[in-house]
């Protein structure tokens, strides 16, 4: 008889067990995933973000509400057109793209001219997350702009030992123009409110309901509203903007005295519209918006060298460019001229260098954005 019980005993206490870890095995999956951010799903994807991909899951500090903020904007090289061809190098120049920089954060739209099957225009809007390579046009991530390298710079003071924290917003698009309406003028201009009203003769109604004429500097206040938000919402109370890299002119690079009139039209009115828009989050204090500095990159002497006589005409508009801080304030130029797109063959044709004859290769990419992170880390000084 107290075999028998014994027996019974055993068999109820293994039932249990059995019923434990059935218990155990029939949790939710993402039952922790409401605390883990690591185990959240991405939205935009639908993907478990378990494979800890630093483009899947926005990135937001705990401890130091306090973030400086670089805009990005313009044309292609902007974007970032620049084929990304050795991985290994790029992490070589920093490995902190492979998985990204903690303390240098990314957000933007990018945007691009090719379409897809279904003649749809690409673009990909990031959260934020942490920098990395492959951030650049379409959403394959096989290309990069100037971001990486600019992270590299920026992580030299913005860093966990220094517990300061940057974060890069982008927004452009390839082949678009300053205040022209041909080339890809489906995606609008950069015209600003005052260059439309004062050269174009747009009033204010005109200028905000047009399909061209300033599309894509409106469209990139909505972007710039639309990141801050979402910071001021993780607690971020103290945003400072710190400056705006403009890379543009590829498509202007014809009429350099125009280009230069609607420059100052755009960098006053740019700054306005930017420290209007802080204002409104932060209840009046601009940050830094007002007068924030503006780095214009030049375009390359060699791009698009279709005839030697090309090469001239970008001389010439990088001459203006370089002269820019004569006539706008707080304005620097980093000369990204000195960087070869194509070049020549005894006969007269051109040889591609960069990733195609508008754009930089990697290697040269890595570096011009090394160089704007470092101008404006001169600038903090």
């Amino acid at each position: 008889m107290k075999r028998i019980f014994a027996l019974l005993l055993v068999l109820y206490l293994i039932a249990g067990v059995t019923a434990c870890a059935a218990k155990q095995d029939n949790t939710p999956a993402n039952e922790d995933s409401a605390t883990d951010p690591e185990k959240q799903e991405d939205p935009k994807t639908g993907e478990d973000d378990k494979k800890e991909d630093p483009k899947a899951t926005a990135v937001f500090s705990g401890e130091n509400k306090v973030i400086d903020i670089y805009l990005i904007a313009g044309q292609s090289n902007a974007v970032g057109h620049t084929k990304i061809t050795d991985t290994k190098a790029a992490y070589g120049f920093a490995s902190e793209l492979k998985k990204g920089f903690t303390n240098v954060l990314f957000s933007g739209m990018t945007r691009w001219d090719n379409v897809d099957g279904s003649g749809q225009y690409f673009s990909h809007d990031y959260r934020w997350i942490k920098t990395t390579l492959g951030l650049g046009k379409g959403d394959d991530s096989e290309y990069m702009g100037p971001e990486a390298g600019m992270a590299k710079a920026l992580s030299e003071y913005y860093n966990k030992e220094s517990g300061k924290t940057a974060g890069m917003i982008k927004y452009g698009h390839g082949g678009t123009s300053l205040w022209k309406t041909d080339g890809s003028n489906q995606f609008g201009n950069w015209a600003s409110p005052t260059f439309a009203e004062k050269e174009l003769g747009l009033g204010s109604a005109s200028y905000n309901s047009s399909s061209v004429h300033g599309v894509l500097y409106r469209e990139f206040l909505s972007v710039i509203r639309q990141k801050l938000k979402a910071l001021v919402a993780e607690g971020y109370t103290n945003v400072n903007i710190k400056g705006l890299y403009w890379m543009q002119g590829e498509n202007d690079r014809a009429e350099p005295d125009r280009y230069k009139t609607a420059f100052a039209y755009f960098a006053s009115d740019i700054r306005r519209d930017v420290a209007e828009i802080v204002k409104e989050l932060t209840g009046g204090d601009d940050r830094g918006a007002a007068n924030m500095p503006i780095v214009a990159g030049t375009i390359s002497q060699t791009q698009n060298l279709n005839y030697e006589s090309d090469e001239a005409v970008n001389i010439k508009f990088i001459e203006m460019q370089k002269a820019l801080p004569e006539t706008v304030a707080n304005c620097y130029v980093v000369d990204n001229s000195q960087y070869a797109i194509s070049k020549y063959y005894q006969n007269g044709m051109p040889q591609v260098l960069g990733s195609d004859q508008w754009h930089w290769n990697q290697a040269d990419h890595l570096e011009i954005g090394y160089n704007v992170g470092k101008t404006f880390l001169e600038l903090l000084k």
